[in-house]
């Protein structure tokens, strides 16, 4: 008792408690300050310490001058305030080289081409031979959508690393693939009545874990979960990086747990649904659409103001129009897909994903099943455009809308457009299932506005990530006619060759060569050019070419060997085989700038208006 009422007379919690409130303001303000970069984060940590350090400080000159009245320094103290700056100046020390040791490895990884800041959360495992996939899979896509929403960090998306599930490439052959510099991995298991989670910060340089976690929740609680994995990740991520990472707040959506484990569920069918698809199992995947559906119907029940029920079981509807064998069926799924983006846009009016959805069926239905009434087609498409739009301002990051409005603006002709959404969708999400054709779209995007360094730059990206695809052979044929690179007969002879392998079209294989013959004419071998683009014509049967497209690509070449009178016919007999098609906009493309003086193509300009 002696000891407390000498605490009391000192005074030392009054000092205690002035210093903690003083000292929390300023770590806020440090915090703020590393928070928009005008401090490095090494500050908040050395700041931290001092604070700490100074709680002890604090404590001992309360206790030696806290009484009233004025009390003179004694040795003792000195010397104790001494021995404590000189602990914090140790501590300093060893916080300044563990964060220049983290920096080497940041640096050690940049030379290797791997940027630690670019990461990938790999699809956790579930040790619970199947009963855990979808808390798996959420917990792997919930912490993919909480750090895609830090901006210091390139975080690959979902469709990224999907292929990835479940495979036997080691981490390291991973993160060289996606080039990241940072793998997360993880595990779910069942013990008894809790979860355990572990996760894991792998180096993408050498595939060794950096840092491992585990820890125990009781099995119901799956939004702590969720919290104590996101908080564990930004810690394992801040130690890495030596800077904050800071979690934005989760949106807004379910406050039960058991409709956000219905919808996890129901997630994990689509995916075995497209998986059965994707080997020709219909049955199955029919299957497994439908039991999908039926447990998002359960999570509608269970929380009617949750609108990602509501748009996954809008999108199901969408995925089974697009199989569908008939007209009929085809309408009585997209009136479905309708229905359930109405229904969840009355509960969120600006909602983007179901304003996604709903853009996305009308046009669908636009392109396949167009009404005959060129009113009613026409309000349809712009119905769908306004959504798509509103979808992208309510979410910028929406990258398969972004990839619907870059094909419907080819639809309204406006390039510009089709090539600005087409990169957006590329950056937002360059590992789409669609990223071969934004890829097409931003090359032939950028070739119609005469951009030709750009046409290159998207087309040799294409070729380096899906060399397999032969419409990438076709484009570097393609610029071998244009100004963007320089013919170079060898190679393009190469190029011909691999068409015969990748490209089981024939109408491929005889385009191809026809724009060999173009890089024949570039190069100055005029005559070797003729007799390629004769014998390419000579190829050509109404099966392969229904619709005598490629009447239009020897009519090119033909202009580069200044043989315009030939190209204007070929022009002729494709407007007549196409009416319509040819007309005023098509005609004023660069390509035909040799042909426009030209009195018949004049003529069938006019005659195309």
């Amino acid at each position: 008792m002696a000891l407390w009422a000498e605490i009391k007379k000192r005074r030392v919690f009054p000092w205690l408690g002035a210093y903690i409130a003083a000292g929390f303001l300023v770590l806020e303000g440090v915090d703020q300050a590393v928070g928009n970069g005008i401090l490095p984060a090494l500050g908040y940590r050395l700041v931290l310490v001092f604070y700490l350090f100074g709680i002890a400080g604090t404590t001992l000159a309360a206790w030696f001058h806290g009484e009233k009245g004025a009390q003179k320094p004694q040795a003792k103290e000195i010397w104790m305030q001494v021995i404590l700056l000189v602990g914090a100046l140790g501590v300093c020390y060893t916080v300044i080289q563990d964060y220049r040791s983290r920096a080497a490895t940041a640096a050690e990884a940049a030379e290797a081409g791997l940027d630690p800041t670019r990461v990938a959360v790999l699809y956790f495992e579930d040790y619970s031979e199947g009963e855990l996939a979808y808390l798996a899979d959420g917990l792997t896509e919930a912490l993919i959508d909480e750090l895609s929403r830090v901006r210091a960090l390139d975080v690959i998306s979902r469709n990224g690393v999907a292929p990835y599930r479940g495979s036997d490439l080691s981490p390291d052959s991973i993160a060289r693939i996606l080039e990241t510099g940072s793998l997360i991995e993880g595990s779910v298991e069942q013990r008894g009545d809790a979860y355990r989670v572990t996760a894991r910060l792998v180096d993408g340089v050498s595939g060794a874990d950096f840092q491992r976690q585990s820890f125990d929740l009781p099995a119901g609680d799956l939004f702590s979960i969720q919290d104590s994995l996101a908080a564990e990740v930004s810690r394992f991520l801040r130690e890495r990086l030596g800077e904050e990472v800071r979690l934005r707040e989760r949106r807004a959506a379910t406050a039960s747990p058991e409709a956000w484990a219905f919808v996890q569920r129901a997630e994990r069918l689509r995916k075995d649904a497209e998986a059965s698809l994707g080997h020709d199992d219909y049955a199955a995947g029919l299957a497994a659409f439908a039991n999908a559906d039926s447990i998002l119907t359960l999570a509608e029940t269970i929380d009617p103001d949750w609108v990602e029920p509501m748009v996954l079981r809008g999108n199901i509807a969408y995925r089974r129009a697009r199989l569908a064998e008939s007209a009929a069926e085809f309408e009585g799924w997209t009136a479905a897909g309708l229905g359930h983006a109405d229904r969840a846009l009355a509960v969120e009016p600006n909602d983007a994903e179901a304003l996604e959805l709903r853009g996305t069926v009308n046009y669908a239905t636009w392109v396949l099943l167009r009404p005959a009434d060129p009113d009613e087609a026409a309000l349809l498409l712009q119905s769908a455009r306004a959504d798509l739009e509103a979808a992208t301002d309510a979410d910028p990051t929406l990258a398969s809308a972004y990839s619907t409005l870059s094909h419907l603006y080819y639809q309204v002709h406006d390039v510009p457009a089709v090539v600005l959404a087409a990169r957006r969708a590329y950056e937002e999400d360059a590992y789409l299932d669609l990223a071969p054709q934004i890829l097409l779209r931003l090359f032939n995007g950028s070739l119609d506005l005469e951009q030709f360094a750009q046409a290159d730059r998207w087309c040799l990206e294409g070729t380096r990530r899906f060399a397999d695809d032969h419409r990438f052979v076709i484009c570097q044929l393609r610029l071998m006619t244009t100004p963007a690179v320089e013919p170079d007969v060898n190679r393009a002879w190469n190029l011909v060759a691999s068409l015969d392998t990748l490209a089981h079209d024939p109408y491929y294989q005889i385009e191809g060569r026809m724009m060999a013959g173009g890089a024949l004419a570039r190069a100055g071998l005029a005559d070797s050019a003729r007799a390629v683009l004769d014998q390419s014509r000579g190829m050509i049967t109404h099966e392969i070419d229904p619709d005598q497209e490629l009447l239009t690509v020897e009519a090119f070449q033909r202009t580069l060997l200044g043989e315009r009178d030939l190209a204007v016919e070929l022009l002729r007999r494709y407007a007549a085989a196409n009416p319509g098609h040819f007309d005023g906009t098509s005609a004023a493309a660069w390509w035909w700038r040799d042909l426009q003086g030209h009195p018949g193509f004049q003529e069938l300009m006019g005659a195309g208006r």
